[in-house]
């Protein structure tokens, strides 16, 4: 029994010793899950438009933003507490599948600190966001309702813009696939990995 028992405390040492020299690594594969809408009257749809995403590994608790909708397409942030300093090439470039149930995919990888911005280049609004990356954590889901009907404002944690807030909209064609709910609520964003 005594031998029993000093086999069973070396296993669980070295159990607890691996678990100790476990290799860790800043950043996740960020999934988005995009709903659009134009006018108030229709109901939300998966989006299906022109979008791309990209994001910059920015310093952590440094301010950006996306000043204008020729930024937003010519992927320029401007640093908001010096406006002299502008960032223009994205470090990454989000992969966009409109077939996926998350069609925006960025990967994030060794970066703490990132700013992640969305085009609708067909509805012409765009979203931003700061994002610090978790640990050990290979996949984050969430959700970004670009709904252009509306002024520029909070969208589950991101920043929406919408530039041309005069501007008639066209509602969209439907896509088949609804939103649960069919309601205009930000809602809050999906999956228990998500700590944005």
């Amino acid at each position: 029994m005594r031998y029993i028992t000093r086999i069973f405390v070396a296993i669980v040492a070295l159990v607890i010793v691996a678990g100790c020299f476990k290799e860790e690594r800043q950043g996740t594969r960020l999934l988005v899950e995009l709903w659009s809408k134009n006018v108030e009257s229709e109901e939300a749809t998966k989006t299906v438009s022109e979008i791309e995403g990209y994001a910059f590994y920015i310093k952590k608790g440094s301010k950006w933003s996306v000043e204008t909708w020729e930024d937003a397409l010519d992927r320029r942030i401007t640093n908001t507490e010096n406006p002299s300093e502008q960032l223009t090439t994205p470090d990454v470039i989000a992969d966009y599948d409109t077939q996926s149930e998350y069609q925006l995919s960025y990967e994030l990888w060794d970066a703490e600190q990132t700013f992640l911005v969305v085009v609708d280049k067909t509805n012409r609004v765009y979203a931003t966001r700061s994002y610090e990356t978790p640990m050990n954590l290979p996949v984050t889901y969430t959700q970004l309702h670009l709904y252009a009907y509306k002024k520029s404002g909070p969208a589950n944690g991101w920043d929406m813009v919408n530039p041309f807030p005069d501007d008639a909209r066209e509602p969209l064609v439907p896509t088949g696939e609804t939103e649960e709910g069919g309601d205009d609520t930000d809602g809050t964003e999906e999956g228990a990995n998500d700590n944005m």
